[in-house]
């Protein structure tokens, strides 16, 4: 661990600040990564080299890996690594390699390691996710006959009963969530109590009920588990997202990286500058991360105190500028902004609203600029929000209560879009008027949560609980498009504009996908681990085929790179080297 004084800028006073650089990897090595990695060959137990196999490399000391497919020959290699010891497993259709003595990987000192699939591999078939009807059934009986069956169908109106199923609270955090709620649904409560005029309860009999039946000392049904990662006893199965077949064509041609955050970081989201430097907004801890992937370095920016100690990083974006944005949704309600080159903040205070909020009413669910200003979704406070820096002004338009914004796009022509999921639509906004025009979705309860808009301006939406991804066009019309993996949970998009490229995260089933819609053509990359329910990606400006990711349930980070035409040419023929290249 090493420290560096720097100074940064508030709202309103300078202060200073230490910059604390974190030695992830480890308190002795240094992060300047060597130009070295792991290579090898894959074969099976008969001899015979396999191309399609994916390899995991990965040292938890570290708290680096690498994800990489066998080429022609059977060949495989990592991108540079730091110093130190790794293992090296190899997974293909339907056998894997033993588990095997790690290889270690020295400054300038490359490891060699072939695979030999001769082990079964054997993955469980993906289960089916349960419906809100099967999770209805597993809600426990209440002494007031009208408990069970009040909260079910007004909380299934904006999500997943799994939600509720799951969840483990103190009575203090219980109380917490059913005021924010309350809050939530004000506007939204009138529809609700017309659609289930029989469903009211006290305050006070669901504090009762949900303080005996949800508790942490509650255990969770087996039936809900479902080979989802719900709580400290891990996944059902360490590979259960690795395909069943050895890969072809453009779905054999990646890699991936992951790293570890300090535990219990919770990375919420992730940005990219046109450096090809990764930024990350860590919520429980209130820090702001870099990380560069040539050195492999992670460094850790203390946020500035404001008016509360506890801040709550969420949502970050990069400007054309390559100023660092983000948002602090705790006490202290702030957009923030970080100045890399000076390592300045400004600090840009959300102003109060005339009716009680509870914590987290700062609450952001996507950062977007335009015409110099930074337009964020206010999720809680049903506001999508104009920051002016030059004038240091925040003003905002009223969106229907319960719209819950979540993510947001503004257009070529300047006009607002943002995905409403409580209503099941995506909603048009003009900045001018201030007027709305919604949209729903064709399927009910589809989810509607990240959203991005491509070079023709057409919207790309991922719809999670519908699992599909849909295309909305300038008037409003949808086309659906459906994944190869069935309820996969599309959740953040991105989009490659200069090559017209979808790019969309599967939280169920642990991907990242393209869709071609040229060629109406997907392609799904399997993650470097299961259970990471990745909600955001981006896509690196300065590497196009690069797309990063954030896994707050995992504190983990990383990208997934698409190999060149170039790159697949010398992967297919490794005798070449540096003296006959052409």
């Amino acid at each position: 661990m090493s420290r560096r004084t720097d100074s940064a800028r508030g709202s309103r006073a300078a202060m200073i600040l230490v910059l604390a650089v974190a030695v992830i990897a480890s308190g002795s090595f240094s992060l300047e990564a060597q130009n070295s990695g792991v290579t090898g060959v894959v074969r099976s137990a008969s001899g015979d080299p396999v191309a399609g196999a994916l390899v995991k490399v990965r040292s938890e000391k570290l708290g680096l890996g690498f994800l990489v497919v066998s080429q022609a020959q059977g060949r495989y290699s990592t991108p540079s690594l730091l110093p130190g010891k790794y293992m090296v497993q190899g997974f293909g259709g339907t056998h894997q390699s033993a588990p095997a003595a790690p290889v270690e990987v020295g400054s300038g000192r490359p490891g060699k390691m072939d695979v030999v699939l001769s082990a079964p591999l054997r993955i469980p078939p993906r289960e089916k996710r349960m419906t809100d009807d099967d999770y209805r059934k597993l809600i426990p009986e209440a002494d007031n006959p009208f408990i069970k069956n009040s909260f079910a169908p007004i909380c299934s109106e904006c999500h997943s009963l799994e939600w509720v199923i799951t969840a483990r609270k103190t009575p203090e955090q219980w109380q917490e969530t059913l005021d924010r709620m309350q809050y939530k649904m004000l506007g939204y409560r009138r529809v609700l109590l017309l659609k289930h005029p029989e469903q009211v309860v006290e305050y006070e009999e669901m504090m009762k009920y949900f303080s005996k039946y949800f508790t942490p000392d509650k255990p969770q049904d087996p039936r809900v588990l479902q080979g989802r990662l719900l709580g400290p006893g891990g996944p059902s199965h360490p590979n259960r997202n690795l395909p069943a077949t050895l890969l072809k064509g453009a779905a054999a041609k990646y890699v991936a990286m992951d790293f570890s955050l300090p535990p219990g970081s919770r990375p919420q989201d992730i940005a990219v500058d046109s450096q090809g430097i990764a930024w990350v907004t860590e919520k429980n801890t209130g820090m702001l991360g870099r990380f560069d992937p040539n050195s492999l370095a992670y460094t850790r920016i203390p946020s500035p105190p404001g008016k509360n100690s506890k801040s709550q990083l969420i949502s970050v974006a990069v400007d054309p500028q390559d100023q660092v944005w983000f948002a602090d949704e705790g006490p202290n309600a702030r957009l923030l902004q970080y100045n890399p080159k000076s390592r300045e903040f400004n600090t840009y205070p959300v102003p109060d609203y005339p009716w009680p909020v509870p914590e987290g009413w700062a609450r952001v669910g996507t950062l977007r600029f335009s015409g110099g200003n930074v337009w964020a979704a206010g999720m809680v406070t049903d506001r999508i929000w104009k920051l002016d820096p030059g004038a240091r002004k925040i003003s905002h338009y009223a969106l229907p209560r319960g719209s819950v914004p979540f993510g947001l796009v503004i257009n070529r022509d300047n006009v607002i879009w943002y995905t409403a999921p409580p209503s099941n639509a995506v909603v048009r906004l003009d900045p001018a008027t201030g007027r709305v025009a919604r949209y729903e979705l064709p399927n009910l309860r589809s989810d509607p949560k990240g959203m991005a808009t491509d070079a023709e301006g057409n919207l790309w939406v991922a719809a999670t609980e519908s699992g599909k991804l849909l295309k909305v066009d300038r008037m409003g019309k949808f086309t659906e498009y459906a994944p190869p993996t069935e309820g996969s949970g599309p959740f953040a998009v991105a989009v490659d504009t200069e090559r017209n490229l979808v790019w969309f995260s599967e939280v169920f089933a642990d991907r990242i996908a393209r869709f071609d819609p040229g060629a109406n053509s997907f392609v799904e990359f399997p993650h470097p681990i299961a259970d990471s329910d990745v909600q955001r990606i981006e896509i690196d400006r300065s590497h196009p085929n690069r797309v990063w990711w954030a896994s707050g349930r995992g504190d983990k980070i990383g990208y997934l790179e698409v190999m060149e035409e170039e790159k697949r040419e010398m992967a297919a023929r490794p005798e070449r080297n540096s003296a006959n290249l052409p």
